[in-house]
């Protein structure tokens, strides 16, 4: 279990707030938002909610921009073969389809190479170069790679060919010994927007040689800008907003195959159509196979050829998202035994390369901490992987501590790609775990959320969402706004999707309703099934379906305003509850602790409750999981009041059956009497089977009723025999300890395992305080 820290963004000045939504002829939750944004004047406003295509700057603005065209174009002229050479991510596919086209156009002989990522790799390679030569290419153009290819390209001009790169990626101290360099952070000149991406700056190369912007072309920049997590600010915005208006319209045959392959509406999309339903499969093919198929569907003119690509697109990225699925079953399970790791490590021999980074994004958003995911290649000699990190945490710092024990390293503050030498993984994983827990002694280990607004649900309605949308497309510096809704009750609330992950619910405040979603969040399901007062905080979108717009929430996280109590309650126990860890495990009965307590993970508790003796202190960020039944209900009021601000997990194991076996009748008993008086004497050892034949009962009943009649004294015990008592004194059954023990066991089994859940919360808020 861990918590969430929730910030609020306040610095906004309420007058100037007013001002500018009078201003605007919009809500002051608009201008809010704006102001949030660094937007203080309408003008601020209106040129940012609809960029101007003076934004796109002028190419040449590019250091050796004139130099590269002039190369190209005589390239054209001479009827020299130029290959372009890409990368095999979405970015990378698009600028290489990008150039291949502008290149074309102008009457070019051009080709293009994607490497693959496991025979190639990414960026230049000189056995790849040496191919693209021998089949004649004169001239090399890279796309989204290149600045850190010294080697390949020094290779490829001691043969006489120019190499020229156009990159985004991080520039080395050294640059390569190119023909000419085409990168937004040029150390000779920066170009006015720094943050491009890959497709972008192909973008630029395409206008300069054409003259001009074309809509095809920025429609694919678009994608390329948008799937590689750029800035969205500046030139970038300008690119994705006027690429998104026109993948609308695109007349590009491999687009209109892949959205109606994918059941996409060209008229629904914005950023996230092509976050989450364009660039995935795009992706898919590079990280499975060779991803030149989605060059040529991008770049076909064939409308037939575009149906059968896409559909094997789409077809790669269902091999992607099971393998996916498998792997990262796999590694979650293998997480639970790794998770006092500051810096968790995975490794296992035959897992996909391709999607390693995937899964360690899962990872990460799970237990919120960096994750490094690694795999043997096939021939066992070398270990290969991915990583993913967490706000403030820089993996690559952290990683490159210890760069003499890898074979290769690269990546960024949040993500990072490896390979090193078996026998070194050991002494990594314990040395850069060392190195992670040096770094996070100066962070917050807690997911921290900015909200953007809180609001009152009476509020939401779909004008304010129309409103909040006039900021798309929302990204990378431009992130959609947080929400928040307090004190709101879901109700209904189940599980959805194809493998129940996802969860849905309708909130609830006085008249109010709003639909709500939440992906990947089934665990909620325990606790929110109550239907608990709760705050949340999401994204606000609108649905629409046959004409009827209806706002939804998209949430991301919830904070409890009572006890958070999670029903659990089944008929066994699972052992592989016990391995969580920060875990305070709460048993009520000794034998059932002996049992299951050598099980409980190192980093848990656990405590057998005992009247005698106190409840334990625990810390602040431990669940209570309660894993069998009191006898007496005061017992578990006891646990509730000492542990209600933790969350609480209630199993209640309750082996015995009180509840369903009832309390013998008073003919039970005297049927029972009745044959130990004819027995006279009973061996326990020997007649235990033909009592439980006899009444029709089980053992542990059986066992109850001759304790009422031991404490009554209507028989005696003596190694393991049983005696009448000739002449007992005559007692009333019901007045003994025994009887009135087993009375409460039924009680308190049938509130706390038997009762509905809601029955059960109901209970415990009327009864907390008559248990003191």
């Amino acid at each position: 279990m861990r918590t969430t820290i929730w910030n609020h963004n306040n610095q906004i000045d309420e007058t100037l707030s007013k001002q500018l939504a009078t201003e605007l002829d919009k809500s002051e939750v608009f201008a809010r938002l704006c102001l949030s944004k660094g937007l203080k004047t309408k003008k601020d406003v209106e040129e940012f909610i609809t960029p101007d295509m003076n934004m796109i700057g002028d190419p040449f603005s590019f250091f050796d921009m004139e130099k590269v065209v002039e190369r190209i174009k005589k390239a054209i002229i001479n009827s020299e073969k130029i290959t372009i050479y890409g990368d095999y991510d979405a970015d990378g596919v698009t600028s290489t389809a990008i150039l291949y086209e502008a290149i074309e156009l102008l009457g070019g002989i051009v080709d293009y190479f994607i490497p693959n990522r496991f025979k190639e790799g990414y960026g230049p390679n000189t056995e790849a170069f040496n191919r693209l030569i021998d089949n004649g290419t004169q001239l090399i153009v890279t796309v989204d790679n290149g600045i850190s290819g010294h080697e390949a390209i020094e290779h490829a001009k001691s043969k006489g060919i120019d190499v020229i790169v156009t990159d985004h990626h991080e520039c080395p101290a050294k640059l390569p010994d190119a023909y000419g360099i085409i990168h937004p952070r040029h150390p000779e000149k920066m170009y006015t927007t720094p943050d491009l991406s890959g497709a972008g700056v192909s973008l630029k190369v395409a206008h300069a040689l054409l003259g001009e912007n074309t809509a095809e072309f920025i429609e694919l920049a678009a994608i390329g800008t948008i799937a590689d997590l750029v800035s969205l600010t500046g030139e970038n915005r300008a690119i994705a907003y006027y690429g998104l208006n026109s993948l609308k319209n695109t007349q590009r045959l491999g687009l209109i195959a892949l959205m109606q392959s994918s059941n996409i509406k060209p008229d629904s999309i914005d950023e996230e159509t092509v976050a989450f339903q364009l660039a995935p499969p795009i992706n898919a093919v590079g990280r499975l196979d060779d991803a030149s198929m989605v060059v040529d569907l991008l770049t076909t003119f064939d409308e037939e050829k575009a149906f059968k690509l896409s559909e094997n697109i789409l077809e790669k990225n269902k091999e992607r998202k099971a393998i996916v699925e498998e792997i990262t079953e796999e590694a979650m399970r293998m997480a639970e035994d790794k998770q006092e790791q500051s810096l968790m490590v995975l490794s296992k021999d035959n897992w996909h390369e391709g999607v390693l980074g995937i899964v360690a994004s899962k990872l990460t958003e799970k237990y919120y901490k960096p994750v490094l995911v690694l795999t043997k290649n096939e021939t066992g000699d070398i270990i290969k992987g991915s990583g993913r990190s967490i706000d403030g945490f820089n993996l690559y710092d952290c990683v490159n501590s210890q760069r003499e024990k890898l074979l290769s390293f690269g990546g960024h503050e949040m993500a990072c790609g490896l390979s090193l030498d078996p026998i070194n993984l050991e002494v990594f994983t314990e040395e850069v775990n060392k190195e992670a827990q040096r770094i996070f002694q100066t962070l917050e280990r807690e997911k921290t959320f900015t909200i953007d607004l809180s609001i009152e649900m009476e509020k939401i309605d779909t004008q304010m969402v129309e409103e909040i949308d006039l900021l798309r497309p929302f990204g990378v510096d431009n992130k959609k706004p947080l929400i928040e809704i307090k004190s709101i009750h879901p109700e209904n609330t189940k599980k959805i999707g194809s493998e129940q992950t996802h969860l849905k619910t309708t909130l609830h405040r006085n008249e109010k309703q709003l639909d709500m979603i939440a992906f990947n969040r089934s665990e909620w399901f325990s606790f929110l099934k109550s239907s608990p007062e709760i705050d949340l905080i999401g994204y606000v979108s609108i649905n629409e379906w046959n004409g009827f717009k209806k706002v939804q929430l998209q949430a991301i996280d919830y904070k409890s305003k009572s006890s958070e109590i999670i029903d659990q309650r089944k008929n066994t126990i699972d052992k592989k509850m016990f391995k969580t860890s920060n875990t305070h495990f709460v048993f009520f009965q000794k034998k059932i602790a002996e049992k299951f307590s050598p099980l409980i993970d190192e980093n848990s508790s656990y405590q057998i409750v005992d009247k005698r003796e106190k409840l334990s202190d625990i810390p602040d960020d431990y669940i209570v999981t309660v894993v069998d039944v009191p006898e007496d209900l005061s017992e578990f009021f006891n646990v509730y009041k000492k542990y209600q601000s933790h969350p609480m997990y209630l199993y209640f194991h309750s082996p015995f059956d009180y509840y369903l076996n009832g309390m013998p009748k008073k003919q039970d008993f005297q049927k029972l009497y009745k044959w130990l008086i004819k027995k006279q004497e009973v061996v326990l050892s020997e007649d235990s089977k033909e009592m439980v034949r006899i009444m029709k009962k089980d053992k542990q009943t059986i066992k109850f009723m001759l304790m009422v009649f031991l404490e009554n004294k209507f028989v005696t015990m003596e190694g393991g025999k049983l005696s009448l008592v000739s002449t007992p004194e005559k007692k009333e059954l019901e007045n003994t300890l025994t009887y009135k023990k087993r009375l409460k066991q039924i009680e308190t089994e049938e509130i706390l395992v038997y009762s509905s859940f809601k029955e059960l919360l109901a209970y415990l808020k009327e009864n907390v305080e008559r248990y003191k």
